[in-house]
This record gives structure tokens, sequence and C-alpha cells, in this order.
């Protein structure tokens, strides 16, 4: 899903609960938002770049492709979930966190459903090393990649 629809997402799921939580809606409003940074990671990892414009650049065509590779993303995960809950019993913005975690989580799920794309991702730390053997994940995008302009030609590099 593109930022714009997650910050569309958040605003609407904080302005439901700023009655309830006040100015802590903020931060279910920023953890909708923030989870997608392990995307971030995911691009610099892979990509040694560090630009928000190459991420986006990059991500675009690896969409594109999603049936063809099988990604994880960290923060998307259920170990992180549990980790948060957990931490949670000590600090209750955590659940807060976790909260606004589950609502991008959500809406990602059926994102993925509504593009027949649930088995193209894993949900588990645990479950991605157990299935990703010989199945591709990020690709290396070719050096000329980041000069290209045009859409067509970058999916087909990447």
């Amino acid at each position: 899903m593109t930022l714009k629809q997650h910050t569309l997402q958040a605003s609407a799921i904080s302005i439901i609960l700023s009655p309830f939580l006040g100015l802590d809606a903020i931060v279910v409003f920023l953890s909708t938002i923030l989870i997608d940074i392990d995307h971030y990671f995911d691009f610099v990892v892979v990509c040694k770049r560090f630009g928000i414009r190459d991420m986006f650049k990059y991500h675009n065509p690896v969409w594109q492709k999603k049936h063809k590779m099988y990604l994880l993303s960290i923060f998307h995960t259920v170990e992180i979930f549990i980790l948060l809950f957990i931490i949670g019993f000590w600090w209750n913005y955590f659940w807060l966190i976790l909260s606004g975690f589950c609502v991008h989580f959500l809406f990602d799920l059926y994102h993925l459903y509504k593009h027949n794309a649930l088995s193209d991702k894993a949900f588990s730390i645990i479950e991605y090393f157990i299935k990703c053997d010989g199945l591709k994940g990020y690709p290396v995008p070719e050096k000329d990649f980041w000069d290209i302009k045009d859409k067509k030609t970058i999916s087909s590099v990447v």
C-alpha cells in the first residue's frame, strides 16, 4: 500500500480513538505509518543507498514482481507483535504502538488478499527461514536502474 493510503488510515483511526486516548492517539497514528520503516531497512541493505525517493523508486517495481519473490518485512511479523505485547506490561505505550501496527497490518492483509499475494510474504521470522530456501528475496537492481526515468523500463530492470 502507499504512504498516502496508510496516512489516511492512520488519520481515521487516530480521530476515532482520540476521545478515548487524548494525545496518546498520536502514538497510534505514528506507529500505523512507521511500521513500514522496515521497508526502508530492506532497501538500504539490498541497494546500499539511503535516499527516500530511491526507496520508493525501488519498491514500486518490486511490488509489480511480488509473485516471483518471497519477502520478509521484520516489523510485520508475529514475533515483533508478541515482543511489543510483552513490553507493554512495563510501559503501556508499547500497547499503543502494537495497536497501530495491528491496524496497519490488517489493511496490509486485505491489500495482499485482494492482489492474491498472501503467500508471497512471510508473517513470521521463523516461517521465513523455513520456507525461504531456494526462493528469491529482494532483487538487487542493476547500476543503471537509478538513472532510468521511464517506469516501464524500471520494472524490467529490477
